[in-house]
């Protein structure tokens, strides 16, 4: 077997090694059935909003609406509308994108004050138990205006401005804690969880994300944000194909991938039905090898019919992209091979052509 080659994925069309230059994500665009969605105080005065919305002025098809508004004269003025689901394994190798869209940011200084107020996601950790082992809150917009700072705790925080607090990754301005306008369109939240969240990452059995717009004391205020296209960067793996020369004229049975995984991830845990070449031959089988690689056979026959069908200019070199799920997330990785097809032997001297 030759040396592996790994290829580090990212977002962005940004390639930290490997050939070529793509960029992969798995997209989730907010499909009703993945997330559970609702608010937390059922004795809020004012309106609280967690749905799904399709198309509009505002938002793209299948966005998570989260809305907060009025309330401030009964005392049940402070609530959090949410959307949160949960993905088996870590975050390890990986980033993390949400597009978001802040459609109204109302702070209105009236007799009841302004709002305290802030849009989060949420990323949290948790263990084999389903035990929370840590998390990070990234703040994507935050309102202070109100004019008594312990409300602040209707929102589950410590009294003092949502645009200030500590152990917040805030996003958008530094200068004003995060503190955003609405009405600028769609923005990106792009991270990478595993830099952020301390912990030991092989305890780490599954990651749940959670979207947030938090606010207390509303009055005539209103705090409005869309969600769209959650995206988790494939796991990058590295991927050796044998053989490293393909004949097209070939009679053997099997095309060989051997994978590996980086660390903090199993082989063992990689459903082999999910994993495809190229996104069009399925593997056929696979099983644990040395050197805790996942080996998985693809047809030669349906190999070579695909590469036959891309008209190469032969010989040719061609990357080949492996892909499988481990759990509710992907990896991927791919290698680079040469594929000929030996020209017709010539006739026998003196032979008639």
């Amino acid at each position: 077997m030759r040396a592996r080659t790994m290829l580090w994925l990212s977002v962005g069309c940004i390639v930290l090694g490997g050939i070529g230059t793509r960029a992969f994500a798995v997209t989730d665009d907010m499909e009703q059935n993945l997330w559970t969605l609702g608010h937390v105080n059922g004795t809020y005065d004012g309106t609280a909003t967690a749905e799904y919305s399709t198309a509009d002025a505002v938002s793209p098809t299948h966005s998570i609406h989260l809305s907060l508004s009025g309330g401030g004269t009964s005392g049940h003025d402070g609530d959090t509308a949410f959307a949160v689901r949960q993905f088996a394994g870590n975050l390890l190798g990986r980033r993390l994108q949400v597009k978001y869209n802040i459609a109204q940011q109302t702070d209105v200084a009236d007799d009841w004050g302004g709002m305290h107020g802030s849009a989060d996601v949420i990323v949290s950790v948790l263990d084999a138990t389903g035990t929370p082992i840590g998390s990070r809150t990234y703040r994507l917009a935050c309102s202070d205006l109100h004019e008594v700072p312990y409300w602040y705790a209707h929102m589950g925080g410590d009294a003092g401005s949502p645009c200030h607090k500590t152990g917040i990754t805030y996003i958008g301005t530094p200068d004003a804690g995060g503190e955003y306008e609405p009405g600028a369109g769609w923005r990106t939240l792009d991270v990478a969880p595993a830099e952020d969240i301390l912990v030991d990452w092989t305890s780490v059995a599954s990651i749940q994300v959670k979207l947030v717009v938090n606010s207390c004391f509303m009055h005539l205020d209103t705090f409005e944000v869309f969600f769209d296209n959650l995206n988790l960067t494939p796991a990058p793996a590295t991927v050796d194909i044998d053989p490293n020369t393909i004949d097209l004229k070939s009679q053997g049975k099997w095309i060989t991938a051997y994978v590996t995984l980086p660390e903090g991830y199993d082989v063992g845990d990689i459903d082999i039905s999910t994993v495809q070449l190229d996104g069009i031959i399925a593997a056929a089988w696979g099983d644990d090898f040395e050197d805790d690689a996942l080996m998985v056979k693809f047809d030669r026959e349906a190999v070579i019919a695909y590469l036959k069908g891309k008209s190469l200019a032969l010989p040719a070199n061609v990357t080949l992209k492996v892909t499988g799920m481990i759990g509710d997330l992907t990896f991927e990785g791919s290698d680079t091979i040469r594929v000929i097809e030996p020209p017709p032997p010539k006739p026998p001297k003196g032979s008639k052509k």
